[in-house]
């Protein structure tokens, strides 16, 4: 009963540390991009996490920004600007897993449970890195397979098409 309850608490204790770390790391994505501490912005991610939590969807979100920041720093490669379903979300934008020229010109923002009734999410990398990008996601021990011949990243909630964006 005792060890049930001590995993249940590691449990718990792990998600609020993710919570906590996606939150550290969107609101200084938002710094770097020069935004102020309190402006609209950092409200709306607050917002925003705190839904991701509720859907828990914290750790798929540090585990793309894992691999998006992997794939940056060994190949040299970002995901397509304004590409993607993630271009709609603050914190997608200011973790660099999508990316826009203006966060003022940002589209509405969709909510996560309208990406998350999707079931599968579209990230595009440039086409010329898009086979490398695939072979550094399963080098790297993500779980990959293909979805009607597109290379698909499993996440352990959410699905992410690597997608080829053409020039």
């Amino acid at each position: 009963m005792t060890e049930k309850k001590n995993q249940n608490r590691k449990q718990e204790l792990a998600k609020k540390n993710a919570v906590e770390s996606l939150r550290f790391q969107t609101h200084f994505g938002l710094k770097m991009m020069g935004r102020e501490e309190n402006d609209l912005f950092n409200k709306l991610a607050d917002a925003e996490i705190n839904f991701i939590a509720e859907l828990d969807l914290t750790q798929d979100i540090l585990d793309l920004k894992s691999l998006v920041d992997g794939v940056k720093k060994d190949l040299q490669v970002l995901p397509t600007p304004e590409n993607g379903d993630f271009c709609t979300s603050v914190t997608a934008i200011a973790l660099h897993i999508a990316s826009i020229p203006s966060l003022d010109r940002m589209a509405m923002p969709v909510t996560w449970r309208e990406l998350i009734d999707k079931k599968i999410l579209t990230m595009y990398y440039p086409e010329d890195a898009c086979n490398a990008v695939v072979d550094w996601t399963k080098a790297n021990g993500y779980n990959t397979s293909t979805y009607l011949g597109r290379p698909i990243v499993k996440l352990s909630k959410i699905y992410v098409i690597i997608e080829r964006a053409r020039a």
